[in-house]
């Protein structure tokens, strides 16, 4: 995928979970923080919500989350979270 995003999320419970993304919608308490591939490194507080993200071309998925912190560097997206759910449609 020409332009991958490590996309990957870990909770305090133990859950884990990632994939490579095209792109990532993160739900923040100002609205909401979309990533694409090359995004300024950046660390911001999550809300609680729906994670939204796109894959194999136009497949999107969501990951239901609590709150917690995203960390966004060298096309990575790090998730820590308190819980997490894919939500399987």
């Amino acid at each position: 995928m020409a332009d991958a995003i490590h996309l990957s999320a870990v909770s305090s419970n133990g859950k884990s979970w990632e994939r490579q993304v095209c792109y990532v919608n993160l739900p923040t308490d100002f609205g909401s923080l979309g990533i694409l591939k090359n995004h300024a490194p950046m660390l911001c507080a999550l809300a609680r919500g729906t994670v939204k993200y796109r894959f194999d071309g136009d497949a999107i998925g969501y990951l239901r989350i609590s709150d917690g912190i995203a960390n966004i560097a060298d096309n990575e997206v790090t998730l820590l979270l308190s819980d997490l759910e894919e939500v399987v449609s």
